[in-house]
């Protein structure tokens, strides 16, 4: 059973002069191409995988693989809606995101705006001949690039850049864990209830037409502020549904 970050076990920080200090795991997302891939684009794929698999282990980095859980070609069973739930909140939970840019895909590129929008790091990965598009390298926010000409040399560029974000990324943890709690959400359906609505009711009295439906709003009334990320645009809609204004919700 997984545990949630504020909960997470901790190793011995190394070297550490006082021995109360621990090394907290951290938690990174690895995005990539898969679907429409050949047998030899996915082989040469998976091994820079494991690349980056056994850098991050090296520095108590728990990564988390969607070829292993929702691999189009081994996991088709797995419901469309269900890939895109569990990969957003994959992304949104994580420390940080590792995309490998060597081919394009419109999967991985919806995995980048999750992270850019949560404030996730980004640590883009591509060999040193490898064009990548400026929708990518333009994403505003923390964005590191690591270009290599060798798997060899990948890991010791990867092992350097890990190692010096690691302690902005315990940072950021720290100030997004606040945002594990459900008070928005808590406070939509408080909200709704007074009001006797149903969410059905809310879903269909938002000024743009389906701009969210019941099982949404369900969604967000359950789940914690961190993965709900209401934009602007939606929490606007909620109010306006709710006859409330958005500071009311929040």
């Amino acid at each position: 059973m997984s545990l949630p970050h504020h909960l997470s076990p901790a190793v011995r920080e190394p070297g550490a002069e006082n021995p109360a200090v621990t090394r907290r795991l951290l938690d990174a997302y690895l995005a990539s191409a898969l679907t429409g891939l050949d047998s030899e684009q996915r082989t040469h794929l998976f091994d820079i995988s494991d690349t980056v698999a056994e850098v991050c282990l090296r520095h108590d980095v728990r990564l988390y693989e969607p070829r292993k859980v929702t691999d189009p070609v081994h996991h088709t069973s797995v419901p469309d809606v269900e890939v895109f739930r569990t990969d957003r909140h994959r992304v949104i939970r994580s420390d940080f995101l590792v995309y490998l840019a060597h081919h394009p895909s419109t999967g991985a590129g919806q995995e980048l705006v999750f992270a850019q929008e949560a404030v996730v790091p980004i640590l883009v990965i591509a060999h040193m001949d490898t064009r990548i598009s400026r929708m990518v390298t333009g994403i505003p926010g923390p964005l590191t690039l690591v270009r290599y000409r060798s798997v060899a040399e990948l890991g010791k560029r990867l092992d350097q850049e890990i190692g010096e974000l690691r302690p902005q990324l315990l940072r950021r943890r720290e100030a997004v864990e606040r945002l594990d709690e459900n008070r928005v959400g808590a406070r939509m359906r408080a909200l709704r209830e007074q009001r006797g609505m149903t969410r059905r009711q809310v879903a269909e009295a938002t000024r743009i037409p389906g701009a969210f439906g019941a099982e949404q709003l369900r969604e967000w009334e359950q789940h914690s502020d961190r993965l709900n990320n209401l934009s602007l645009a939606l929490l606007e809609e909620i109010a306006f549904a709710l006859g409330v204004s958005v500071r009311d919700l929040l």
